[in-house]
């Protein structure tokens, strides 16, 4: 079906206008004539005639996209009417030409696996293997399904780290402003008062004052060097050499790689469980999960994992000789293997993490916060306490 839009002659009204749903052009002009429409103008309704809340689409997006595409089909609907109700209400246009292009792809013979993998942007790498294994069980709604779980987790997880770490910015953030007001318009009056030659007080404290006249004296050269700070940041993120390096070292932080290494076991567990259900081999399962985490350093260990079970070796001593994982979750893959229920013993796993995981980010959040403020006391302290030693120094009384 596909929406034409139509003006046109009504007997006793006139001329009207409005879209109507068809088959084609001619089953348009049919349904017209049956409402006593004459229609002297009809064509099919393009994406670029709609409006949009946004162009580019959201990972929240992408995850309300391929849940409801599930939601489609495990009510029963044909492929290509899920696919043309959700580009006609998706209100994201990246979202609704992908909805468009794989609803074309479908109409032409391909599988949906295959238009996915085509189409797709900025999902993730699992998606359209998953989707090809629900096509090959005859279950493709269960595999949508645990496609938008793991979408929905990863987003869970994301938004665990922006809370934790949301509070302590905006201190170090405020902090920040703090001692740039400081250094801009009270040193520099204490500097006045101290009068030029300054070489007789602390060191520490001519170092406060003498930056604080340099930025009020140069406030513009400041700004832009903020301002390329700013920027030479913003580009260093987009790099991908530089966020990896970043990753990896966060990884082998005290508390936050402790809160990332549950965070990554959930994911592989997660996806490796789902993809043993769905019907996947052992192997590429793994391949599957290995593909979704985020640590170079952590794809390089579960891929020598995969060579070692390639080559007979039991998957819980691989993960034993050349990953971090704890004795426990060993324990407990060796037991799914044991009782042929491995699928169902990595997605328990993946619940414990992300419990795990929850539970990290609230220790984090409370470990954060009072880190942050004490930063803050400690900068704006010593500026203080620099201040009043250059004040004292002047009458010669001793703190």
């Amino acid at each position: 079906m596909a929406t034409f839009i139509y003006k046109g002659l009504k007997a006793g009204s006139g001329e009207v206008e409005g879209r109507i749903s068809a088959a084609d052009e001619v089953d348009a002009l049919r349904q017209l004539e049956a409402q006593s429409i004459s229609a002297f103008q009809i064509r099919e309704a393009r994406l670029a005639d709609r409006r949009y809340d946004r162009n580019r689409a959201r990972p929240q997006d992408r995850f309300r996209f391929m849940r409801q595409l599930a939601m489609l089909l495990r009510a029963g609907s044909p492929l290509l009417s899920a696919f043309e109700t959700i580009g006609g209400d998706e209100p994201c246009r990246e979202l609704a030409e992908t909805a468009d292009e794989i609803r074309r792809a479908l109409r032409s013979g391909t599988r949906l696996s295959a238009a996915m993998k085509q189409s797709l942007r900025g999902f993730p790498d699992y998606v359209p293997r998953l989707v090809e294994l629900g096509e090959a069980t005859g279950d493709l709604p269960r595999a949508l399904n645990d496609i938008a779980g793991q979408m929905e987790q990863d987003l869970r997880a994301a938004a665990e780290v922006r809370n934790a770490l949301a509070y302590p910015s905006f201190l170090a953030v405020m902090g920040v402003v703090a001692v740039l007001f400081i250094f801009l318009f009270v040193v520099p009056r204490f500097a006045t008062l101290l009068g030029d030659d300054r070489s007789q007080l602390p060191g520490f404290s001519r170092v406060v004052i003498e930056t604080g006249v340099w930025l009020r004296a140069h406030m513009v050269e400041a700004g832009i060097g903020l301002a390329g700070l700013i920027g030479g940041g913003y580009m260093l993120s987009q790099n991908a050499g530089f966020r990896s390096g970043l990753r990896e070292f966060l990884f082998r932080m005290p508390v936050i790689g402790s809160f990332l290494k549950a965070s990554e076991i959930a994911r592989w567990a997660r996806i490796s469980g789902t993809a043993l259900s769905g019907g996947a081999p052992l192997l590429e399962a793994l391949a599957l999960a290995e593909a979704s985490l985020t640590s170079v350093r952590w794809q390089q260990a579960l891929a020598e994992v995969r060579r070692a079970i390639r080559s007979g070796e039991p998957i819980e001593d691989a993960l034993r000789a050349y990953t971090d994982f704890d004795s426990m979750t060993i324990n407990l893959v060796k037991t799914g293997r044991a009782a042929a229920s491995l699928d169902e013993m990595l997605l328990f796993v993946a619940e414990m993490y992300e419990t795990e995981t929850k539970d990290r980010a609230k220790r984090l959040t409370s470990l954060a916060e009072p880190l942050a403020v004490l930063f803050i006391a400690s900068v704006v302290g010593a500026i203080v306490v620099s201040l009043v030693m250059a004040m004292t120094s002047l009458y010669d009384i001793a703190l």
